[in-house]
C-alpha cells in the first residue's frame, strides 16, 4: 500500500488546473459563459494531501454546444452555437510544515492558449435565415489559488480551498466571442474523499460557491453559481482507476445590471461521464495522467453539450 500512498497524494495536484476560464459554460450567465468548468475541479482523490513540494501541471480543456438564447454584446442573440479549448500550465507548492492542523497548498494556473468560437444563428417566416460567426485566440483569464488547505482524518479527507479568477484575457465589448470574461470571481470550496483501503474505492463530493462581479465594459452581474463535482473511483490496481464522475450546477441567484436585457434567467444542469487515471509505475508515483468526458443529461437555460478534459501532473 505504500506505493499506492505516494502516488495518490500527488493526484491533488491535478485540481489546481480544472477549470475553464472564459469558455462557454452557463447560458444564464452573459455570453452563454461561466468560469466555471462542468465537473473540473475533481478527478481522483481530490481532497487527499499532497505531498511536499513543487508539482508542474498541463490541462486541456474543451467544450462543445448549443444553446437557444443568451445575452452578446448586450443584446438578445439566438441560436448559439460554442467550442472552446484552452491550455492551461500551472504550478503549485505544499508546505511541509503542518499549518492550522493540515496541510497548506497554494499556486496559480494560466491559460497560455485559449481558443474559443460562437456561430448564432436565427430563422424568420418572413425574412428567411440569418447567421453569423467569430473566433478569438490568445491568453486568457488567469486562475489564482491563495490558500487550499487538507486535513485527513482516517480513511475521511477534507479540503477547503479559495480561488480566484483574474480578468487577465483580451475583451473586446465588441466582439461576438472572448477568450477573456472582463470581470473578477471568487470560488470557495470545501470537499470530503472517503477512500478504503482494502478494495481501493473511493466516492467524493466537492462542492463551491462562485461569487462573479461585474463585467464593467457592459454592466452585466452574471449571477452567482453553486457548483458539485462528485466521483466514484475504483483503482484496478495502484497504477490505474476508472470512475464514474459528474456535476450538478445551479444559479443561486440571477443576472442583473442594466446588461442583463433577458432578465434574471437562472440556470441549472446535471451530467455524468467516465474517467480513467493512470500513473506510470517507472516514476514512482510523481506523475499522474488523467482522461474524462462529461455529455449534459439534463439543463434548463444552459448550453447543452460535451466537456473534455486532459490533464498531466509531475510532482518535483
Amino acid at each position: 500500500m505504500s506505493i499506492h500512498r505516494a502516488f495518490s497524494r500527488s493526484l491533488a495536484s491535478i485540481a489546481i488546473v480544472a477549470t475553464c476560464l472564459g469558455a462557454p459554460a452557463a447560458q444564464a450567465t452573459e455570453g452563454a459563459a461561466s468560469y466555471y468548468f462542468a465537473g473540473g475541479f475533481g478527478t481522483f482523490l481530490t481532497a487527499v494531501p499532497p505531498e511536499p513540494g513543487f508539482t508542474a501541471a498541463s490541462q486541456t480543456l474543451m467544450f462543445g454546444g448549443q444553446a437557444q438564447r443568451a445575452v452578446l454584446r448586450g443584446r438578445a442573440t439566438f441560436g448559439l452555437t460554442a467550442f472552446a479549448l484552452y491550455e492551461y500550465l500551472a504550478g503549485s507548492y505544499t508546505f511541509s510544515q503542518p499549518i492550522l492542523g493540515g496541510r497548506l497548498q497554494v499556486g496559480a494556473a494560466a491559460p497560455v492558449v485559449g481558443t474559443a468560437t460562437m456561430t448564432t444563428s436565427l430563422d424568420t417566416r418572413l425574412f428567411g435565415g440569418f447567421s453569423s460567426s467569430a473566433s478569438d485566440t490568445g491568453f486568457g483569464d488567469m486562475l489564482l489559488n491563495p490558500f487550499a488547505f487538507y486535513w485527513s482524518f482516517g480513511e475521511f479527507h477534507v479540503k477547503l480551498a479559495q480561488w480566484v479568477v483574474a480578468p487577465t484575457g483580451r475583451y473586446n465589448g465588441d466582439s461576438l466571442i472572448n477568450v477573456g470574461r472582463n470581470y473578477w470571481a471568487f470560488d470557495t470550496q470545501l470537499g470530503v474523499t472517503w477512500f478504503h483501503k482494502a478494495t481501493l474505492t473511493e466516492i467524493t463530493v466537492l462542492s463551491g460557491v462562485m461569487i462573479n462581479t461585474v463585467n464593467p465594459a457592459t454592466d452585466y452581474k452574471s449571477g452567482n453559481e453553486f457548483h458539485l463535482d462528485f466521483m466514484i473511483n475504483q483503482f484496478i490496481v495502484p497504477t490505474l482507476a476508472i470512475g464514474l464522475q459528474g456535476y450538478w450546477y445551479k444559479q443561486i441567484d440571477g443576472d442583473g445590471g442594466s446588461g442583463a436585457v433577458l432578465g434574471p434567467f437562472m440556470g441549472e444542469s446535471f451530467g455524468l461521464g467516465p474517467a480513467i487515471l493512470w500513473t506510470p509505475e517507472a516514476l514512482k508515483g510523481r506523475a499522474a495522467i488523467v482522461l474524462k468526458w462529461l455529455h449534459d443529461i439534463s439543463n434548463t437555460n444552459r448550453l447543452n453539450g460535451d466537456w473534455g478534459q486532459v490533464a498531466i501532473s509531475y510532482r518535483f
